[in-house]
């Protein structure tokens, strides 16, 4: 065959062709005679080294590069050429008169296309985690196919290095006409046939081990849309516990000694037990013991009113003044996650060894009313929609909008490049500039050269070829951003749907260095507080009707929860002042109009509430001289759990005193020692019982969890002294205020005695519907045995519900309504595409110059097919339970790479100091020459990574030497430097991005599976002392959730177990008072997590230290009551249940229930949702479901299962 006329222009084709190709051709590599070619053995020798030039990704995958190749040089030097080259078009130079081709087709086979692509498809590209074949074809991975990729390698208008058109025509049948037709060899296998290993997993499919596919374990068994398996239990505990009921319905009304009467079950019950004879029960010496003490101590107290109230006054001013040294915590990570937790751990690790994740400044601008762009690619004669985001007014003022951001600071040289994040930035390079700075942003395409978007009105929208482009191959060089490095699409664009053409949002990010000093970051903080006030002032003024805005900065978040918590401090305090005004109203009991003042408790309610709020002082100011910090969250609700229970006993003390008739001979002070002797023991419990639950709940691993425990544990302390002291001090001035007939407030005004005024016996309106309507329709067996099965079944209920409590805290809940913030976290689900990224760390340790170390790590050609980077390939390709889009970047491979070409590695003659690659200069030479180069299925040696390891990484990247690892990897390796210079690593990492993640369940899903991966790697180093472990910015928030349910329990278990030892104790060893207690409150806590289900609560932090808090104020609604039970000297369960919830019931109701309720009503107005939410739902809940249980449950579990014993 005779050789066409090709040869010239196809060797240019090759030399500058946009496909990256370093591979030499070869089957032509050696000029022998017997090889037929059109090529003599220079021109071979030229195209060698044009290739060589031309150096590119495909190296990491020699078969794939050697398929492609086959084409190009059968193309350039195939004796047959004129056997598969089609149509030829031709034109004359009109000066030199000679022809020259401007079009050809080449007839290829479809099969060699299909097959050299399948070879290439999956080839990645290290650095950005990204295919190589989205260069080579000109579009995304996704589109891409054979003849795109083939088309766009040959086509002339949009591939800038081809010098003619060249027309690859597929032919599928090979017989019909003359073809190129080439045999290829699979990328598991080696292309020169040799020992040497195919391409690895990371860059082609076929390598990948089988079945190592993870596990996805996040499906449950759902029935109903519930837990499958606590819907079986609560079905199963329901009929279970009704048939016990029912039968022992049936059985006591059969009995044959029980009457026929509605009374009858009654009747059997008085006759259980000898009536009128106590039981000598072990522990009523303890008993009377503890009545004693507390009757000669309240009239000791009652006694020296004056000394006791000034020595408390004293000490609550010296404790109190502590608060001024407390120190509050606004920081979110102290609040959420412990010191010694994984997450801190390895926070603190990273940011230690290398440098704390970049700030991150980012504004979504969305466009509103704007219709599509229809882009007209003239070129390819073809029409492109692109969503409104790309409208030429939308963009320009967004563009304005950059400017304005970049020019922040400027005036006083504090601007963005003197806090930015610069990867190309170095002593080469000079000072950092805005230019240098990363930013995320659309326009980062034009190099800044927006010309073409603000001037002309051109029809076809032509401004839109630089994104088309650079949106399908943004890594090209042409597309790179003038800090270094490429514009991500899917993080500078937002709402698109299957093409990032598609948007509907343009996104600007700008990312800030973060230092571990807070000195260091003053400047940052400066500049972000300049840059909200920016956005502020610029969505009021100039933000145009057609865009609309969310933004936030790094220091956002924190900012918006201290504001929150101050705006909410209004409520807060309205919703005490309610309870104030009722409990001030509340405690007295009125005789006639003329009394009023006389009767009238005022002064007393308020000195109580004083008390009260006294005892968290004291617990603030005492943790203030310790040095522990506080959190906002528990300087709320602490207030809020020592109301509950100081205010519950105050109503307890007061009205058993008032209801208490006075006894002859008695002086007042022997009368309060009385009443403080019957309500004392019960207030002993409740107090002791809540100091020790939340003693316990302050081992819990969670700071916000332990420190509320500790802070309520120490006021609930000081609340039942002063009580026992201060309070009943007062008590006594207000009792003989009342006995000498004085007003209250008005302490100076007497009012005449007047026989009419003396207090009969009636104990108030509420104590007398108490008595007549409430508790007889409660002890009516029919509704005993009803309320046993209502009760049964919303256990049930609750039992079945729990389980599907979701753990989390969405931010969104945590900022106020009018919240920058707020509109911010919307945006970002509405339109993010991209996640966090992930860092996997592997500590130091491991010896990298050894060649088996950096197999276990690499992931291309040669490397071990368990590496760590073939692990976290073959992760990502299962986003859908991994949570990771995109493989890791691979700092070993690049440079292997980089190592492996001479005209990258530079260095200094004179001193042998890194030189830049890009220098031009004699003084500056090659590191590396083709024979000490590393080869392909090589790695470098001990002398090479020593030697040049720095160098790779003070190397900026462009696009003749790409592989250039300071931009990518210049704080991804931690090193040292001998006096030899050789390095010697000590720590590194490897970059991936998680998929987006849109709610706290994808959030702490991504982290579990994450640590599940880096277990793997630490198993596959299998070397002491040597962890992989991974790390994101948010692991440190959502690491509570992991563990959140174990947590729950832990705490809770503890703190039931708790309550029921101190309640065995105090009640002098009775354990069935114990365990009724113990199982009302645990009822409680069930059916409190059966409203959260149903009222959308989560499980987290502050819902937590709500159910602890649950079950120190349930001790309140059981305690007081089963302490009456056990008390009374009825006879009959029935009759002493009946006894207990007159006596006492109407006192937790008032003391409690409508005290809390009329708090809670305040906090439905609460601008924050968590308010809403985690306060007011599960505060209102708290109340009502505690009251329910405490003052119906409990009596007719009582009234069934009570022991019939009168005390005496």
């Amino acid at each position: 065959m005779a050789c066409t006329r090709l040869y010239i222009v196809s060797a240019f084709l090759v030399a500058f062709f946009v496909v990256p190709t370093i591979q030499k051709c070869v089957m032509y590599g050696e000029y022998k005679t017997s090889v037929k070619t059109c090529c003599d053995k220079d021109m071979i020798t030229s195209m060698d080294k044009s290739l060589s030039k031309a150096e590119s990704i495909f190296k990491r995958c020699p078969t794939c590069f050697g398929n492609m190749l086959q084409s190009i040089c059968s193309f350039t030097c195939s004796s047959n050429q004129s056997d598969f080259i089609g149509d030829i078009v031709t034109e004359t130079n009109t000066q030199s008169k000679k022809e020259y081709i401007i079009e050809m087709t080449i007839n290829i086979s479809a099969t060699y296309m299909q097959e050299t692509y399948d070879s290439c498809k999956h080839v990645s590209m290290p650095q950005s985690g990204r295919l190589a074949i989205e260069m080579a074809c000109g579009t995304s991975a996704e589109l891409c196919t054979p003849e795109i990729w083939f088309g766009y390698m040959g086509d002339y208008k949009r591939n800038q290095f081809v010098p003619f058109q060249i027309n690859y025509n597929p032919i599928t049948d090979p017989e019909e006409v003359n073809v190129l037709n080439l045999t290829t060899v699979p990328c598991h296998l080696s292309y020169q046939g040799d020992d040497m290993p195919g391409c690895s997993c990371v860059d082609c499919k076929t390598s990948c081990p089988v079945g190592v596919a993870p596990e996805d374990d996040t499906e449950q068994f759902e029935i109903a849309e519930l837990p499958g398996i606590s819907f079986i239990i609560a079905i199963v505990l329901f009929l279970l516990g009704t048939s016990a009921v029912l039968f022992m319905v049936y059985f006591k009304r059969h009995k044959s000694y029980s009457q026929s009467t509605q009374d009858s079950f009654e009747v059997y019950e008085n006759k259980m037990s000898a009536a009128n004879q106590p039981n000598k029960r072990f522990g009523d010496g303890i008993n009377r013991m503890i009545e004693e003490f507390f009757k000669h101590w309240g009239t000791i107290m009652a006694k020296n009113n004056i000394l006791v109230l000034g020595l408390a006054s004293w000490i609550i001013f010296g404790l109190g003044y502590g608060t001024f040294q407390l120190n509050v915590t606004v920081n979110p990570v102290e609040i959420w996650a412990s010191p010694a937790s994984r997450s801190r751990v390895e926070k603190d690790y990273f940011e230690s060894r290398f440098q704390p994740f970049y700030r991150n400044e980012q504004i979504f601008i969305k466009a509103i009313g704007l219709s599509e762009v229809i882009y007209n690619d003239t070129e390819t004669n073809q029409t492109y929609t692109f969503g409104p985001a790309f409208n030429r007014e939308f963009m320009i003022k967004v563009l304005e909008l950059q400017h304005q951001i970049e020019a922040i600071g400027a005036e006083d040289d504090t601007g963005l490049n003197k806090i930015c994040f610069a990867p190309i930035s170095n002593a080469f390079t000079g000072p950092v500039t805005t230019q240098n700075c990363t930013i995320q942003s659309v326009f980062g395409f034009y190099m800044n050269n927006y010309t073409s978007i603000i001037n002309g009105t051109d029809p076809e929208n032509s401004y839109l070829k630089i994104i088309h482009n650079c949106l399908e191959t943004p890594y090209k060089p042409e597309c790179l951003a003038l800090y270094g490095g490429p514009v991500e699409p899917a993080i500078a664009l937002g709402g698109f749907g299957d093409h990032f053409r598609e948007a509907k949002a343009l996104v600007l990010t700008f990312l800030v260095n973060n230092h571990v000093k807070e000195d260091d970051l003053i400047p940052a903080l400066e500049w972000e507080k300049k840059f909200i006030a920016l956005l502020k002032k610029w969505d009021k003024n100039e933000r145009p009707k057609y865009m609309d805005i969310a933004y936030s900065s790094e220091r956002s978040i924190q900012d918006e929860l201290e504001r929150v918590s101050e705006a909410e401090m209004s409520t807060v305090v309205i919703s005490y002042g309610v309870m104030f005004v009722y409990i001030a109203i509340a405690l007295g009991r009125i005789r006639s109009c003329r009394t009023l003042l006389v009767d009238s408790k005022v002064t007393l309610a308020v000195g109580g509430i004083v008390i009260v709020l006294c005892s968290v002082l004291c617990s603030l100011g005492i943790f203030g001289y310790i040095g522990v910090p506080t959190t906002l969250l528990t300087i709320e609700v602490i207030p809020f759990l020592v109301l509950a229970v100081g205010v519950d006993n105050i109503f307890i003390i007061v009205q058993t005193h008032m209801r208490s008739p006075r006894k002859e001979g008695l002086s007042s002070d022997e009368q309060i020692g009385l009443t403080l002797s019957k309500v004392g023991p019960s207030i002993l419990l409740t107090s002791v019982s809540e100091v020790a639950c939340f003693a316990i709940g302050t081992l819990s691993d969670m700071p916000a969890v332990n420190t509320f425990a500790l802070y309520a544990a120490v006021a609930v302390l000081i609340d039942f002294i002063l009580q026992i002291t201060a309070f009943i001090a007062l008590l006594s001035l207000d009792d003989k205020r009342y006995v000498s007939n004085r007003m209250d407030v008005l302490f100076c005004w007497q009012l005449e005695p007047n026989s009419n005024d003396e207090m009969d016996d009636d104990k108030g309106c509420l104590h007398r519907f108490w008595s007549n309507v409430f508790t007889p329709f409660i002890m009516n067996y029919k509704t005993r045995v009803a309320i046993i099965i209502i009760f049964l079944f919303w256990l049930c209920s609750s039992i079945a519900m729990a389980p599907g409590i979701e753990p989390g805290l969405d931010q969104e809940l945590s900022m106020p309504q009018d919240s920058h913030v707020l509109k911010y976290f919307a945006f970002m689900k509405e339109l993010l595409s991209m996640g966090p990224p992930v860092y996997w760390v592997t500590k130091a340790g491991l010896n990298y110059t050894k060649e088996d170390v950096q197999t276990m790590i690499c992931g291309g050609q040669g490397c071990d097919t368990n590496s760590l980077s073939t692990q976290l390939h073959i992760a990502s390709q299962y986003t859908n339970i991994t949570y990771l889009a995109r493989p890791a970047n691979s700092w070993m491979d690049d440079f292997t790479e980089w190592t492996g070409g001479v005209d990258c590695c530079k260095y200094f003659k004179s001193n042998n100091s890194f030189c830049p690659h890009q220098y031009i200069g004699s003084e500056c030479v090659s590191c590396f020459t083709d024979e000490n180069a590393t080869q392909i299925g090589s790695f470098p040696t001990k002398e090479v990574f020593e030697t040049y390891l720095s160098f790779f990484l003070q190397d900026n990247p462009d696009d003749t030497c790409a592989k250039a690892g300071h931009a990518s990897y210049g704080p991804s390796v931690n090193y040292e430097l001998d006096d030899n210079g050789a390095a010697t690593i000590l720590d590194s990492y490897i970059t991936s991005y998680h998929s987006v993640l849109r709610n706290s369940k994808d959030y702490y899903e991504a982290l579990r599976h994450a640590r599940i991966i880096a277990d793997n790697l630490t198993q596959t180093i299998n070397t002491n002392g040597v962890e992989v472990f991974a790390y994101s910015v948010f692991y440190v928030f959502f690491e509570q959730y992991l563990t959140i349910w174990t947590e729950t329990f832990k705490s809770l278990g503890f703190s039931l177990l708790t309550i029921f030892l101190v309640t065995l104790i105090l009640t002098g060893l009775n354990i069935f008072s114990a365990l009724i207690v113990l199982l009302t409150v645990f009822l409680i806590l069930v059916n409190m997590a059966g409203m959260m289900y149903m009222w959308n609560i989560t499980l987290n932090a502050v819902s937590l230290v709500n159910l602890v808090m649950t079950v120190g104020i349930s001790v309140e609604f059981c305690s007081h009551i089963v302490h009456a039970f056990a008390a009374s000297t009825k006879t009959g369960s029935v009759e002493k249940a009946t006894d207990a919830l007159n006596n006492m019931g109407s006192s937790v109701l008032s003391g409690i229930t409508l005290t809390k309720f009329a708090g809670i009503v305040v906090l439905a107005f609460a601008q924050s949702q968590i308010f809403q939410i985690f306060y007011f739902r599960m505060y209102l809940g708290i109340v009502i479901i505690g009251a329910l249980h405490g003052l119906i449950l409990l009596p007719t579990l009582l009234s069934f299962l009570g022991s019939d014993t009168p005390h005496y």
